[in-house]
């Protein structure tokens, strides 16, 4: 259900979906979840329902944050649709347990253990800022600013290796890709941000990169592909609209377009 990493002066923890805890005894309370194999799960704390969804999974780990025993994992509908998000179950002595979300996302969420806090954030994309929600003991669960989308600093077209085996979203964090999108595709950039931050993903070719990635619900028809030629440092863009005939094109003079992007522009225009 977690995956642990370092950062610095926190916790951090990453939710990919699988229960390493269906029950507990935290502070004399029992925390269960039930199954009943159709579909519906349930939160129970000494046999009371709290949380009714699809699936629900426990945190193995019980954390104590300003004096009050809490309790994380995550719940949602179940499925491919949108995945389990975050809640937070506090314990606190002497008084009712009390349930903070789960939130109304479907983005995959990591999370950080701070003296006073958890911090719930997803990663920024291309085409959504990335979601910040805190939780403390005194003001509960609260969103805080987003985090917008940007390139890193100082990685440029020199390191367009370590885009092996990487989401085409990835490839957006290279500063000069992220310039030539933006000023080359001018309005059509955030049609094309939106279909390239997907279901994807890319690798490296013989003359560069090639990533690709489609709008999980109308994926044959909301489409995009990148690709970066290393030797000539030039980024080539195709994406596809639902309802549209045509394919978009970046840059449209298809002249500038070398040997291995032609091919790959050929091959999307036969899709």
């Amino acid at each position: 259900m977690q995956k642990i990493t370092g950062m610095a002066g926190a916790l951090a923890v990453l939710w990919s979906g699988v229960a390493l805890a269906e029950g507990m005894s935290v502070g004399g309370q029992e925390i269960t979840v039930t199954d009943d194999g159709m579909g519906s799960a349930a939160l129970l704390v000494d046999g009371a329902v709290l949380h009714e969804n699809g699936v629900i999974y426990l945190d193995d780990t019980v954390q104590t944050l300003g004096g009050v025993t809490v309790v994380t994992g995550v719940a949602g509908p179940g499925g491919n649709a949108c995945g389990a998000a975050p809640f937070v179950l506090a314990l606190p002595e002497g008084a009712a347990p009390t349930l903070y979300g789960p939130l109304d996302s479907c983005r995959e969420f990591s999370m950080q253990v701070q003296p006073d806090a958890l911090v719930f954030s997803t990663e920024p994309l291309p085409a959504e800022p990335g979601e910040i929600w805190v939780w403390d003991p005194v003001t509960g669960l609260t969103e805080a600013l987003p985090e917008e989308f940007a390139a890193d600093e100082g990685r440029g077209w020199e390191d367009l290796p370590s885009l092996a085996a990487t989401h085409p979203a990835d490839a957006l964090k290279l500063a000069p890709v992220l310039a030539a999108l933006q000023s080359g595709l001018g309005e059509d950039y955030s049609v094309f941000a939106e279909r390239i931050s997907d279901l994807g993903s890319g690798d490296l070719t013989a003359e560069g990169y090639l990533g690709s990635a489609c709008l999980k619900l109308t994926c044959d028809a909301d489409w995009a592909v990148l690709y970066l030629h290393r030797d000539t440092r030039q980024v080539f863009a195709i994406w596809h609209v639902y309802g549209e005939i045509e394919n978009h094109i970046y840059p449209q003079d298809t002249t500038t377009w070398p040997p291995e992007a032609m091919e790959i522009l050929r091959t999307s225009a036969m899709e």
